[in-house]
């Protein structure tokens, strides 16, 4: 069964609800150009992280369970990406990254896939495309681990960017990254104007995206969210709003 063919039988969702997924893993493989590498990594805690609001455009990004950042201070393994599902057959899910980041950066140097099982994720395989590296993380079940990936949230990811924001990013890049997501936050402006209010949300998001502490983008969205009943998102906005002021 092809893509097209699998989205429509199914609405348009991928057979696994991918809306907040938490995958967690205490073990993984590294393969560099087909050859795995014989490193022990059993007690390296990762959480991987998938969100979606619309099951077209997926973030990806990933927790390291075990230290912070030596620099940022954060658990930030790797940083939201990008994605959308290239292909979807009975035992696996692929993402691939697309766009780039507000550096330039490609997000379709990553990609992942979703390995089923069972109606459920066995195990997850990181791509890196450009440096043809494959990560594969093992499932784990642990309760305390998971309770403490379950308490990383996009607040979480959203204070270590303001943290880095004010603290050490360089002027050039904050402009550059503040163009791009004011851009966005124009385009939702004009959407909302023309009452598209999905198109607002996707563009507010975007632009959040790129700059999470865009506090224009999250005033706007914190308004479109409230317009169409979802007061617990809007909540999250004003969380944020508060938290910069």
């Amino acid at each position: 069964m092809g893509l097209f063919d699998f989205l429509k039988s199914n609405g348009g969702k991928p057979s696994i609800d991918l809306t907040d997924y938490k995958f967690l893993s205490d073990d993984h493989t590294r393969i560099e150009d087909g050859r795995p590498l014989n490193a022990n990594n059993k007690g390296a805690w990762r959480g991987i992280r998938i969100i979606t609001s619309d099951n077209s455009t997926f973030y990806v990004m990933m927790y390291n369970m075990n230290e912070n950042h030596p620099v940022w201070g954060d658990n930030i393994q790797m940083a939201k990406k990008k994605m959308k599902i290239i292909e979807e057959s009975t035992d696996k899910i692929v993402l691939r990254g697309f766009g780039t980041d507000a550096t330039g950066a490609s997000f379709a140097d990553y990609g992942i896939t979703l390995h089923k099982s069972n109606n459920d994720i066995a195990k997850i395989t990181l791509h890196m495309h450009d440096r043809r590296v494959d990560i594969v993380y093992e499932k784990a079940n642990d309760k305390k681990q998971s309770e403490t990936l379950n308490q990383y949230s996009d607040f979480d990811s959203f204070k270590a960017f303001t943290y880095k924001w004010n603290t050490s990013m360089p002027m050039n890049e904050k402009m550059m990254i503040a163009a791009q997501s004011d851009k966005l936050n124009n385009q939702g402006v004009n959407a909302y104007n023309n009452d598209d209010i999905a198109n607002a949300i996707r563009f507010y998001e975007q632009a959040l995206t790129i700059m999470p502490n865009n506090d224009d983008a999250l005033k706007n969205l914190k308004i479109c969210y409230s317009q169409i009943g979802r007061p617990d998102k809007a909540a999250e906005m004003e969380k944020k709003l508060n938290y910069l002021s």
